[in-house]
């Protein structure tokens, strides 16, 4: 595990490996390539407006196609937009910020009508645009344009491009504060994002204050916090700089708008006992000839005594499933078993939520109740890659041509390192 630590640092961004991110993929019809006519259960629901279930982890590994078009963060304290039609590009703020107009908000988090937003636009997924908390509540984070009739270019993702940006922003918070529940939307075509404030983190690639990859997400699961975690907290100091690394990919035969939206609820200060430790272990992975079947395998050890809140195995086309145990005193339990790639399996390790139970495919689930983890225990994952490609699979953020076996988790009490 030392060994993929210190290559996971040696990626310094969150943006791709050493790989161009711009790919052209295969169109409709050929190998490859998604039917864009059928949409995944995920996005049916989030056109429906459901819920969703938890953030999940899609780490973007760094690599040379950088985008230079990413707005520059607002100055430390300055007013930023909200999100509604006019919003800015890259915004982090409150509603009513600058002494503006007071803007629409949400009254509760987990509690948004589809349509919410009343925005109107030639592109797919406006109903999923969700408002802002109350200024006094929380903030929201939005990536996308500032004109929807006229949108500059590094939102608009063409027919069959792939395509990994970073945008930088500044939190609008005078003060310390810390969150837990996050609220995600993303339009059609974005594949994950995730979120980083600061440089350091447990990772040492800048701490991770949100993530997701599917269009509409919610944590903790259904809103509700359980009484083990009515303590946990993620902090954030005034003026934070946060980067959102966001991976889009445009599997139709029209232009897509690349856009966002997330909801951070904030929690009294007074309340937090249990600062979150953040998981984000990559196992190693050599180049996976053409048509060849292998198994790549991670781990990491446990240190100090606590439990894991939420766990999910990232990974892309070329693998067919992750597969996660809780190794202790020569015993393994098997916490974690997911083999969609597309819309994978993010179990929430807590007293309120009965996971499935996991099988032969496409049984998804793993551990239910809460995951305890002790100094000595190890997490161990693998990955089944068969590369159904006619080239040589290498750690890259491309979604067909690039494979990744990352485990991405968040902990209380305990680290896994």
């Amino acid at each position: 595990m030392r060994k993929v630590f210190i290559f996971a640092l040696a990626c310094s961004s969150l943006v791709g490996c050493g790989q161009p991110t711009d790919e052209s993929l295969p169109r409709a019809g050929t190998t490859g390539q998604k039917d864009p006519s059928v949409v995944p259960t995920t996005m049916q629901h989030a056109a429906a407006g459901a819920a969703g279930t938890l953030p999940q982890a899609r780490p973007t590994p760094p690599n040379t196609n950088t985008n230079t078009n990413a707005p520059s963060p607002p100055a430390a304290g300055s007013s930023a937009a909200v999100v509604m039609p006019s919003t800015a590009g890259a915004s982090v703020g409150a509603a009513g910020a600058g002494g503006t107009a007071p803007t629409p908000t949400a009254a509760q988090p987990m509690q948004h009508t589809p349509g919410e937003c009343n925005l109107h636009t030639k592109y797919a997924s406006d109903e999923l645009c969700i408002l802002p908390p109350p200024p006094d509540k929380g903030f929201q984070l939005h990536i996308g344009p500032t004109n929807y009739d006229s949108p500059e270019a590094k939102y608009i993702l063409a027919p069959g491009q792939e395509l990994t940006s970073d945008f930088s922003s500044v939190s609008t918070n005078d003060s310390e504060i810390y969150f837990y529940v996050r609220e995600y939307r993303m339009r059609l075509g974005a594949h994950h994002n995730i979120i980083t404030s600061g440089g350091g983190g447990d990772s040492g690639l800048g701490q991770r204050i949100g993530t997701v990859n599917t269009l509409v997400e919610d944590y903790p699961k259904g809103g509700v916090i359980a009484p083990e975690n009515k303590g946990v907290g993620i902090r954030m100091p005034a003026h934070t700089a946060i980067n959102t690394s966001l991976h889009s990919i445009n599997t139709s035969d029209k232009p897509q708008l690349r856009e966002m939206w997330v909801n951070f609820w904030y929690r009294p200060a007074a309340e937090v006992t249990e600062p979150v430790k953040e998981v984000f272990s990559i196992a190693a992975m050599a180049g996976i000839a053409p048509k060849a079947d292998v198994t790549t395998k991670g781990s990491c050890s446990v240190s100090g005594n606590g439990r894991m809140i939420w766990a999910y195995g990232h990974r892309h086309a070329n693998t067919v499933s992750f597969t996660m145990w809780r190794a202790r005193s020569g015993k393994k339990d098997l916490v974690y078993q997911g083999y969609s790639w597309e819309e994978p399996l993010v179990l929430d390790y807590s007293s309120t939520v009965t996971n499935p139970m996991p099988g032969e495919s496409p049984n998804e689930g793993g551990w239910s109740g809460i995951l305890d983890a002790k100094t000595g225990d190890q997490f161990m994952w693998e990955c089944h890659v068969i590369n159904q490609t006619n080239g040589t699979l290498n750690f890259t953020n491309n979604t067909y041509t690039g494979e990744m076996c990352i485990l991405d988790a968040e902990m209380v009490g305990a680290t896994c390192l």
